[in-house]
């Protein structure tokens, strides 16, 4: 019995050597809710708040997409909830104005929010409380 469980013990040993490290740990897996909101400071709502803009449509799956104008990024519209372009929904075109970040700044604009910046590598749900956002 005592050779039994030294062998066994060895033998997972020797298999969790092989593995290789990044395996080891977990991953996680991106999911999606159809009406959770993404802001800058990492906080979530239930349900998208009211658009105080008209944004122009882009993205999404489309035979001709339409580009934004110059100086606007095409970003998921917050306004929407679900998964976004990221499902082939059409984004909003806007112009990026910073806010959010380490110094928690407030949109200019009161009606407008602040959401996560799209093309930065900071994530607000994992660790980046001070990540800086765009005003929508």
């Amino acid at each position: 019995m005592l050779l039994s469980t030294l062998l066994s013990t060895g033998l997972f040993s020797l298999l969790a050597a092989a593995i290789p490290a990044e395996q080891k740990r977990p991953t996680k897996t991106a999911t999606v809710t159809s009406t959770s909101t993404c802001v800058a400071t990492g906080t979530t709502s239930d349900t998208p708040p009211e658009p105080t803009s008209t944004y122009q449509s882009c993205g999404g799956f489309r035979i001709q997409q339409k580009p934004c104008p110059t100086g606007q990024i095409c970003i998921d519209d917050p306004y929407r909830g679900g998964c976004g372009m990221a499902c082939d929904a059409p984004g909003i075109c806007v112009t990026p104005t910073f806010c959010g970040g380490f110094a928690g700044l407030r949109c200019r604009d009161g009606r407008k929010m602040c959401v996560d910046d799209p093309r930065d590598d900071c994530d607000p749900k994992n660790g980046g409380a001070d990540c800086g956002g765009i005003c929508v």
